[in-house]
């Protein structure tokens, strides 16, 4: 397994702790709908760009709509949900504020948002800038960052959309393969800022 995808299988076995059976969820920035493999009889929503996702995932059943989020308005505006997902995707549009204004109003009364945000000050990403390298791989790419959040100034940005951040979990990276997964883990929890990943939070308005 790619040390990508074995990211994205831990990011999303952490987010499914979170969330409890039967839940109604909707995930913005689904991608190929992958989390709800992990999520226990989920009512599963999903939005995206990709119109290829979008058309399979509504071919398996589920609930799914294409949304440019830099144009569009979040579709299922009469739905109400448990839980909606912003898994790295508030990098990524133009106006965060906007999307997580939006995905406050489709809360149910109890409801929290799940976001991530990806720790692009890393580390890796550190020593990438000291030698003039692109802090992403994809940084000509239209769906790369446009956006960077170190923790503390991503804390304080979801603050002030009037989030109320409840639970914190710092994400270790699966890179480099020379140290074993412990050692990653435990560096994570000491120094987050030089060596987590992603950070999950877990937020009420």
């Amino acid at each position: 397994m790619e040390n990508h995808e074995l990211f994205l299988q831990n990011k999303f076995k952490e987010v499914a702790k979170l969330i409890p059976p039967n839940s109604k969820v909707l995930d913005i920035g689904c991608n190929d709908g992958k989390i709800r493999n992990y999520l226990i009889k989920p009512n599963y929503f999903g939005v995206d760009l990709d119109k290829k996702f979008i058309e399979r995932l509504k071919a398996e059943g589920f609930h799914a709509q294409f949304a440019d989020l830099n144009k569009d308005e979040i579709p299922f505006k009469k739905e109400r949900f448990d839980y909606v997902l912003l898994l790295d995707i508030v990098e990524h549009v133009v106006d965060p504020r906007r999307l997580i204004s939006a995905a406050e109003k489709l809360l149910n009364p109890n409801g929290k948002i799940i976001i991530t945000l990806p720790n692009d000050y890393h580390l890796i990403n550190k020593i990438r800038f000291l030698f003039n390298k692109p802090l992403t791989e994809d940084v000509f790419c239209p769906y790369g960052h446009l956006h960077y959040f170190p923790i503390k100034l991503g804390e304080k940005f979801l603050i002030s959309n009037n989030l109320k951040l409840i639970k914190k979990i710092y994400l270790p990276p699966t890179k480099p393969k020379i140290l074993p997964q412990f050692v990653k883990n435990l560096l994570s929890k000491i120094s987050p800022q030089n060596f987590a990943r992603d950070v999950l939070y877990v937020s009420s308005n």
